[in-house]
C-alpha cells in the first residue's frame, strides 16, 4: 500500500453512505409514523425485564446502534437483556398538530403496553436519551405503573442554565409561536444548523482530523457513521415543538414543578421507582447542572447519579460509554431486572 492509498480509500467510502443500525431487529409495533423495533438476542435471555430505548425527536433512532462494537444495543442484547427502540419516524405535515401530550399520553403509554405484551412482563425498564430522557420523566411522574427502573443519559431537567441552546431558545431572541405558525413543522435545516452553530469551528477542523487519521480504520468507521447521523435530522410535529421551547426552554415547568401533561401535575416527586441518572462532565448541549438536580427530586430511594467525562455524545458512543458507562448500565439494570 502506498502513503496515498488510505486518502484514495478514505474519499472514496466518504462518497457512499456508511453501514448504521446492523444490530437484526423487527418491528413489533407501528402508530402514525413511529415504529418499535425489538432486537434480535444475540444468545439466551437471561434478563426477565425488557428494556425501552425512548430517543430524542429531531435526530434519528440510530444513535445507539451505531456500527457493530459501538453499538448499546449490540451490547444489551449481548448481555442477554431484551432490548426495544422507538423510531418516531418523519413527521409529515399532516402531523403539525400533534402535541407533546400526545406523546406522553397517548404514544408512550401505548409503546409501553405493547413491549410489555411482547416481552411478557409485567413492567419495563425505560432508557431516555437526551430529549427522549426528558420525555421519560414526563412520562413516569404521571404513568409510573408498568415502569421498573429509569435509565437517563444526558437527560435536560432544569432549562435555567447558561448553555448555548437555552440562550438561543430564550423568548427574548425566540419567538417559537410565529415559527410553528408559519411553517407548522419546524424546518430540518433550522434545526440541523444550530446544533452545527454550537461548534463551528470544530465542524471544519474536524475533516483535518479526519484525514489525519485516515490509516486508522476503527477511527474513520466511527467518523463517517457518526458524521453521517449528525446530518440524517429530521422535524418534530409542530405543536409537539411548541410545547416543548414554551414548556422547557421558556417557562421551566418540569423542575419548577408546574408541568401539567393533560389533568395531570408531572412533579419529579412523583418519581419512586429505581432511577440511573448518566451525565456528561463536559456537555455542552445539556450541562451537568441541569442533569444533577434530578436526584433531589425524585423520592425514589434506589437512585444513583454516574458522572463521566466525555461530552453529549461521547457518553453513548464515545471509548469511556464502551468502557465504562454500558457496562455500569448493564450492571445495574441486573441487578434490578
Amino acid at each position: 500500500m502506498t502513503q496515498f492509498e488510505p486518502y484514495a480509500e478514505l474519499l472514496a467510502r466518504m462518497a457512499r453512505p456508511p453501514k448504521v443500525a446492523q444490530t437484526p431487529s423487527r418491528v413489533v409495533y407501528r402508530e402514525n409514523k413511529l415504529r418499535v423495533l425489538h432486537y434480535k438476542p444475540v444468545g439466551p435471555v437471561r434478563q426477565a425485564t425488557p428494556v425501552l430505548i425512548v430517543n430524542s425527536l429531531i435526530n434519528k433512532y440510530y444513535i445507539l446502534d451505531l456500527t457493530p462494537g459501538k453499538s448499546f444495543v449490540e451490547y444489551l442484547t449481548g448481555r442477554g437483556f431484551p432490548v426495544y427502540m422507538i423510531d418516531w419516524g418523519t413527521p409529515a405535515a399532516s402531523d403539525a398538530d400533534i402535541t407533546l401530550t400526545h406523546h406522553i399520553n397517548h404514544y408512550l403509554p401505548n409503546i409501553v403496553n405493547a413491549v410489555t405484551e411482547h416481552a411478557k412482563s409485567e413492567k419495563v425498564s425505560l432508557l431516555g436519551y437526551c430529549m427522549g430522557g426528558t420525555m421519560t420523566l414526563m412520562h413516569a411522574a404521571v404513568h409510573p405503573k408498568k415502569i421498573a427502573n429509569l435509565v437517563l443519559l444526558a437527560t435536560p431537567v432544569d432549562f435555567e442554565n447558561e448553555a448555548m441552546l437555552n440562550l438561543w431558545a430564550n423568548r427574548q431572541y425566540f419567538d417559537v409561536d410565529k415559527m410553528v405558525d408559519t411553517f407548522g413543522n419546524p424546518p430540518e435545516a433550522l434545526l440541523q444548523t444550530t446544533f452545527m452553530m454550537m461548534k463551528p469551528t470544530k465542524n471544519m477542523t474536524k475533516y483535518l482530523d479526519l484525514f489525519q487519521n485516515a490509516g486508522n480504520r476503527e477511527f474513520v468507521d466511527t467518523f463517517l457513521a457518526f458524521d453521517y447521523w449528525v446530518n440524517d435530522v429530521v422535524s418534530m410535529p409542530g405543536e409537539t415543538f411548541r410545547q416543548f421551547i414554551t414548556w422547557c426552554y421558556h417557562e421551566n415547568r418540569l423542575a419548577r414543578g408546574t408541568l401539567k401533561i393533560g389533568r395531570r401535575l408531572a412533579t419529579l416527586e412523583k418519581i419512586a421507582c429505581p432511577v440511573l441518572n448518566v451525565i456528561a462532565n463536559h456537555d455542552d448541549v445539556v450541562p451537568r447542572q441541569s442533569s444533577e438536580c434530578l436526584m433531589d427530586r425524585i423520592s425514589s430511594t434506589d437512585k444513583e447519579l454516574l458522572a463521566v467525562n466525555g461530552g453529549h455524545h461521547g457518553i453513548s458512543i464515545g471509548p469511556g460509554a464502551v468502557a465504562k458507562v454500558w457496562p455500569h448500565i448493564a450492571e445495574w439494570l441486573a441487578a434490578r431486572s
